[in-house]
């Protein structure tokens, strides 16, 4: 596998309407209450997005998701969370709660690398690279865990005790890390534990903190009990290492896109009531322009396939209204009338192929007169585009060649970098200005920090862009840029912007007091609600606990709207559209087998990680995909990776036989000398081998010199550690590359599927009898359907 390896990325919530599109997402953050990107209705900058009250009807709010692979550098949270105490006009004490507790997680985001005509990587060259860091803040404190004992926890807390989590029985204690060794005691089903070193897929048992063993267990000298346990029938129970301080990782620990950060966190102003909301923020402290225009220049020479972003221009195309009866039989034409469009718009591609088969056509020219033949997409948008005057049009866009233009995530199409100006007195007297709040005598004395704030660089692009100023009246206000966020042109454009100044997690006492005169309610008497906000700010910082382990600049970094970061990488990378791969293969679900099971929640989750894991493995190894072999591979899984006794679909354990089977490959064990041969020539030496490299995974792994070729090109030790073949992450690059290699029958995958014919049940004859090479056969087939609907995978073999 090449050593790059792209990041996935993930919403940190996800939309609660199934069909959701990226531009849809970016408006929906206009109903926040506040907290919007880049400024907040102050008119300070605010880099990242709120998730509150206000967004909950679109996106499930219940917990917070990791928004791309990277590592956990810090993390506080609140035992209990703190309270401001602010004094209103009555006068009353009003108590404000408010969370401080935040996650940091670190990524690096790397282009692809180049490929030379054979597929392999091009030496000597490296793809530039940018430090990001995902900020979470305002998560739910430790008494909110505590009332909710069966809420989630966190992977990435400091794991204290595990409970026995068998589906009937108890858990067996064995005298050594392996099934086939002494047992010892079981432990009640329920029973909580310490353990200690995982070997295998066993750990030593420490301690038992609740349950019992039967026979009862002594401890030795050191309180220690004997035996291991399996520690896949362990559920852990993870706490913070800390309360109420930021606990550094020096070593980072490993998170996925999509993996649990925490749980959304109360926080009240002091001018509004309490409220569950969670502050996402996406920043860099690298030189982020050099780094986008280094990017730039490498993605003019990745392939086409690569752009997976249509830009449509402003002025260039037009809409053509849809009317009934348009179709494949009878298409729009670029001649008919329609609406000029008005704006600019980059659509991804992921929008353009989740749009229903009515919405999307294709119009295909044959030659004449030696002029080639042609192809012309027509997509139906509904609900994206204006016209030359603001109003919203909908109807059918032609994508041509010189009008509308592809590019691919790395070029950063529409973004711009934007460095602060000026200091935040000068924003606030603007924002006060803007709403009508200062007094003749105020407008007078900060009229020089007035006009500052007014030639900055984010008035300038929002006027350029005519995104915000809707009265122009040469003011620009948060309810303007609010109204702009509703429209996917002008959330787009804001959403583009990366804006570099002083993080607000870095506290600096000075900044904040120099905008004490202005939030004075009289000349030289201290407004006690900022006051209070003052020491709220301070509690809420960070930065500086992060300074000198983790070379943290000093606060100044680039802020990258979180939601259109996600979308523009989130939506390039996926060879299989994953839900509507499930919805299909629900449909037909019956089809594929008689009489089984349904299709449950288990197995639905099962394909939705393989899925997952097939479109990283190619975004990671860009090579040639093609639908023939993928449907192969699904076939093979869906039948050697079924777990009978549950009812599972591709089961990462699944049901093998019983251990007179796996004896039968024993070089001690073997019944037959043809067996024992057998079992040498393919690295089974030793007694016990047969079953411990018995067939794991997708594509059963077998034999101890598989599991050693498998080591040695993944660089996982998996002839130690044989276990690790038969988790997901694993299986599923061992099914790609050992199918193509041909570790698992002898010949490459490449034999049977090819530009001669494909051939499902020729590559299954050194496997299987005659009735189940039909059977899997008969499944790649329908698995060549559902893909044909759902993967961008070739048919051809000349690509």
């Amino acid at each position: 596998m090449a050593e790059h390896k792209p990041i996935n990325w993930a919403y940190p919530f996800p939309s609660k309407e199934p069909n959701s599109n990226p531009l849809q997402l970016m408006t929906h953050m206009a109903n926040a209450k506040g907290g919007y990107y880049p400024t907040g209705e102050n008119g300070l900058w605010h880099g990242g997005v709120h998730f509150d009250e206000g967004t909950a009807a679109f996106f499930d709010q219940s917990s917070v998701r990791c928004i791309a692979d990277g590592e956990v550098i810090a993390y506080r949270i609140d035992e209990r969370y703190p309270v401001s105490e602010f004094t209103d006009e009555i006068p009353r004490v009003k108590r404000a709660p408010f969370s401080t507790g935040f996650v940091l997680v670190k990524h690096s985001l790397q282009p692809p690398p180049l490929k030379n005509a054979d597929d392999s990587i091009t030496d000597g060259q490296t793809p530039p690279s940018l430090t990001l860091y995902s900020l979470y803040m305002h998560l739910l404190d430790w008494a909110g865990y505590q009332a909710q004992p069966d809420l989630p926890r966190p992977a990435f807390w400091e794991t204290k005790r595990y409970t026995v989590n068998t589906r009937k029985d108890g858990l067996s204690v064995r005298a050594g890390p392996s099934k086939n060794t002494t047992k010892l005691s079981e432990l009640c089903k329920g029973a909580e534990i310490t353990i200690g070193e995982t070997e295998g897929g066993f750990s030593k048992l420490i301690s038992i903190i609740s349950g019992t063993a039967q026979p009862a267990l002594a401890a030795d000298d050191e309180g220690q009990l004997p035996g291991y346990v399996s520690t896949s029938l362990l559920k852990p129970h993870s706490e913070p290492t800390e309360y109420d301080k930021v606990v550094v990782l020096q070593n980072g620990l490993p998170i996925k896109a999509g993996d649990l950060i925490s749980h959304p966190g109360l926080y009240q102003n002091h001018d509004s009531a309490a409220q569950h909301m969670v502050h996402v923020e996406l920043f860099s402290c690298d030189d982020v322009p050099a780094f986008i225009a280094r990017s730039r220049a490498w993605a003019s020479r990745l392939p086409d396939d690569q752009k997976t972003l249509l830009k449509v221009y402003k002025g260039a195309s037009k809409l053509i209204a849809h009317r009934e009866g348009i179709g494949a039989e009878n298409p729009r034409k670029i001649s008919n009338e329609g609406s000029q469009i008005g704006v600019d718009l980059i659509i991804p591609q992921t929008l353009l192929d989740g749009l229903p088969a009515s919405h999307k056509i294709q119009v295909t020219v044959p030659p004449e007169s030696g002029t080639p033949a042609s192809t012309t997409s027509w997509w139906r948008l509904d609900g994206l585009f204006a016209d030359e005057n603001g109003s919203p049009i909908d109807g059918w866009l032609a994508e041509q060649e010189l009008i509308t233009t592809r590019h691919s995530p790395w070029e950063w199409e529409g973004f711009q970098c934007i460095e602060e100006t000026g200091a935040p007195v000068e924003k606030l007297a603007y924002a006060f200005n803007a709403r009508g709040l200062l007094s003749t005598d105020e407008q007078h004395n900060y009229r020089a920090q007035i006009s500052k704030a007014d030639g900055g660089p984010i008035v300038t692009l929002a006027r350029l862009y005519d995104i915000a100023d809707t009265d122009k009246d040469g003011v620009l206000t948060s309810a303007e840029i609010q109204a702009a966020l509703t429209r996917p042109w002008h959330a787009q454009v804001l959403g583009q912007l990366v804006a570099k100044y002083e993080s607000e997690w870095f506290w600096n006492k000075g900044k904040w007091d120099e905008l004490d005169p202005l939030l004075a309610e009289e000349p030289g008497k201290p407004n006690l609600v900022w006051e209070a906000e003052k020491q709220r700010i301070e509690k809420l910082s960070w930065w500086q606990e992060l300074e000198a382990p983790h070379g943290a600049s000093d606060g100044n970094a680039w802020h990258f709207h979180p939601t259109a970061t996600v979308s523009a990488f989130l939506y390039s990378r996926r060879l299989i559209d994953v839900e509507q791969f499930i919805e299909e293969y629900s449909s037909q679900h019956e089809q594929f087998m008689a009489n089984t099971p349904a299709f449950s929640q288990v197995s639905k989750g099962n394909l939705r990680t393989i899925l997952e894991l097939i479109n990283e493995y190619y975004y990671a190894n860009p090579e040639k995909a093609n639908l023939f072999e993928l449907a192969y591979m699904f076939a093979t899984a869906r039948h050697e990776a079924y777990y009978f006794p549950s009812g599972e679909f591709f089961s990462s354990n699944p049901e093998v036989g019983a251990i007179p089977y796996f004896n039968k490959y024993d070089p001690l064990l073997a019944t037959t000398h043809e067996h024992r041969i057998r079992a040498i020539e393919n690295g089974n030496t030793q007694e016990g081998d047969g079953y411990r490299y018995r067939g794991r995974g997708l594509v059963h792994l077998t034999w101890k010199n598989n599991y050693r070729e498998a080591k040695e090109h993944f660089g996982i030790d998996f002839v130690s550690q044989p276990d690790k073949a038969a988790e997901p992450k694993h299986s599923v690059p061992i099914m790609i590359w050992g199918m193509k290699k041909g570790i698992f029958t002898g010949r490459k995958l490449s034999h049977y599927i090819n530009s001669a014919g494909v051939d499902y049940v020729e590559a299954r004859r050194i496997i299987n009898g005659s009735d189940q090479q039909q059977l899997i056969a008969g499944y790649a087939i329908k698995f060549e359907s559902i893909l044909r609907k759902t993967s961008s995978a070739k048919e051809s073999f000349d690509q």
